[in-house]
């Protein structure tokens, strides 16, 4: 009868330690939630160009915090600034290339040796209906750069903002102020297919 009273503690300790553990990953830092991982709807560690744009209408969803159908400048910027803190994970107030690839491709990517402009600019550049992990560095490479400035190796807030308040004209295609679902959903298949 002891040790049964002795094994019923252990599994509970065992039970609420896991409970603790279970509680912790869920609030655990944005690394652990990156874009990645959420775009991977069935887990299976390859992200198809469905997935891509399944998770950026959702994402549109989310950002439309009026639930108007059309995204103003404000909910946009709102985003961005949500995205940049999700992104610096040492929340120094700078991204570095590790936590911006990390943040968009999984904790595993890893950077180039040298980024540049030139790099890919599509997403599914082979045509295959899936995002590799190789695609997805190169893409999301040449987007640091893009975004980086001053080219320091660095983006800061002042310029992840400026970029975003380009692509936010970018998108919004008939120029009325507002992105829609449509020009949204366009753009960013657009960016999954042919990198326009």
């Amino acid at each position: 009868m002891k040790k049964i009273c002795v094994f019923c503690v252990l599994l509970m300790l065992l039970l609420t330690s896991g409970i603790a553990v279970a509680e912790n990953k869920s609030k655990s830092p944005a690394m652990a939630r990156t874009v990645y991982s959420l775009i991977d709807a069935n887990g299976d560690a390859v992200i198809s160009v469905t997935e891509h744009a399944a998770f950026w209408q959702g994402r549109f969803r989310d950002i439309d915090v009026d639930k108007n159908g059309k995204l103003t400048a404000e909910e946009f910027n709102a985003a961005t600034k949500e995205f940049f803190g999700n992104m610096d994970a040492d929340k120094n107030g700078a991204l570095i290339a590790k936590e911006y690839l990390a943040f968009w491709c999984g904790p595993k990517a890893v950077a180039p040796e040298k980024i540049t402009a030139k790099s890919r600019k599509q997403l599914d550049y082979n045509q295959d209906g899936k995002i590799g992990d190789d695609e997805c560095v190169l893409f999301w490479a040449t987007n640091f750069y893009d975004v980086d400035q001053n080219h320091d190796g660095k983006i800061t807030m002042d310029e992840f903002m400026n970029s975003m308040t380009k692509r936010f004209k970018e998108i919004d295609k008939n120029k009325d102020g507002f992105i829609s679902i449509e020009e949204h959903s366009y753009f960013m298949s657009g960016k999954a297919l042919t990198g326009k």
